[in-house]
């Protein structure tokens, strides 16, 4: 079988861009939360500016608005305007308030891809892979680039084990295993079975359960 990390995390980015730094490599141990890259923020910064004007104007435009109906409002009585303008003001306020709402979800937009710029490790643990460099560019269209895989934490590690059907009878959750790693070649490790996962693949014609197994690092 292999033996492995029992929680690995993929670290991606959800925004597209050029890497402008990288704070991790192989091996590094890293902390919720710490930043392990960074994308290029310009292009967001510009967009966050744009969206912070937009709303700006949509703001004041709503203002003018909200003024106009009052002035309708008070004219009204005064036979100066009619029902019909009163009406169109109170259309065009519940408009311009509609717009700003969509301007502020366009600024939050932003500042959320700015955010996504500075790229953290979402788990404590240890850098086990670093995918990209310094410079390249990564596009976030389809699919989430990985650039960091994190083991959560290595002082535990698993067996993925392939049983044959032959034999997975006689294996349950709770026995002793006795296995051992071509590094260390005379000496025996211990581990536990902890799960028989029961969607066994076919390779072949020969049926295979997965069986995993848990051991002290």
């Amino acid at each position: 079988g292999t033996l492995g990390a029992v929680v690995s995390v993929d670290v991606g980015s959800q925004v597209s861009g050029k890497i402008s730094a990288l704070h991790a490599d192989f091996n590094s141990p890293v902390k919720k939360g710490q930043v392990v890259a960074e994308i290029d923020p310009t292009v967001y910064e510009a967009a966050l500016r744009q969206a912070e004007g937009e709303l700006a104007s949509g703001q004041a435009n709503a203002t003018l608005k909200r003024q106009n109906l009052e002035r309708k409002k008070t004219l009204l009585p005064l036979k100066a305007a009619s029902q019909s303008d009163l009406d169109q003001a109170t259309a065009e306020l519940a408009q311009a308030e509609a717009t700003v709402i969509i301007k502020q979800a366009v600024l939050e937009s932003a500042t959320a891809n700015l955010g996504y710029c500075k790229i953290t490790a979402p788990v404590d643990g240890i850098v086990i892979s670093r995918k990209v460099d310094q410079g390249q560019t990564v596009i976030a269209a389809m699919s989430t680039p990985v650039l960091f895989t994190i083991a959560q934490d290595i002082a535990r590690m698993n067996i993925s084990a392939s049983v044959s059907e032959a034999d997975i009878g006689q294996v349950r959750a709770g026995q002793s295993v006795d296995f051992t790693v071509d590094a260390f070649p005379d000496e025996t490790f211990h581990g536990t079975v902890t799960q028989v996962r029961k969607a066994p693949p076919t390779t072949q014609n020969v049926v295979t359960y997965e069986t995993i197994i848990s051991v002290v690092n």
